[in-house]
């Protein structure tokens, strides 16, 4: 009897294993609360993916090792090579991409300002404040905003948002 009590009592936590984890609920919990839609959470080694659906439409979010530039970003958008991908964001009407290099905040602009014009992108504003960069371009009817940063370990983060308007 003992012996059927414990079985039962492993395969019970086996099964509870197998689900969400506790970070993962509580992260969906909240979004959902603060959003009024579904999402779902998965957090791995590689990373944290969080999907969902709201009123104006699906979203993703993956951050990590194993974050890859969207399959739908806007082609006609320069994106710095060599770079590790940080997070990607898909939310409806935009895409938002972080990056990181080891290339320098200078080179990083002039790039951008030599990459997107040939794109066909027109530059609407250019700022430097003291190291930071940001670039914001227009392209028929769609925005980009690119900013360029130093960061820890000598790395230069590009955060970039790419919107319809």
């Amino acid at each position: 009897m003992a012996l059927s009590k414990i079985c039962v009592l492993v395969l019970i936590l086996l099964i509870a294993g197998c689900g969400k984890s506790p970070e993962e609920k509580a992260i969906e919990k909240s979004i959902e609360e603060s959003t009024g839609g579904k999402a779902d959470v998965d957090i791995s080694k590689k990373g944290i993916t969080i999907s969902g659906e709201t009123e104006e439409g699906t979203y993703t979010v993956t951050s990590g090792e194993g974050t890859e530039i969207p399959k739908d970003f806007p082609a006609d958008v320069f994106i710095y090579h060599p770079c590790k991908i940080m997070s990607a964001v898909n939310l409806p009407g935009g895409h938002s991409l972080a990056l990181a290099t080891k290339d320098d905040g200078s080179t990083v602009t002039e790039k951008y300002k030599k990459e997107m014009t040939a794109k066909g992108w027109s530059e609407q504003t250019s700022m430097n404040m003291g190291g930071q960069t940001m670039l914001v371009y227009e392209k028929e009817g769609r925005g980009a905003t690119i900013s360029i940063a130093p960061a820890d370990g000598g790395e230069t983060q590009i955060s970039m948002t790419v919107t319809s308007n």
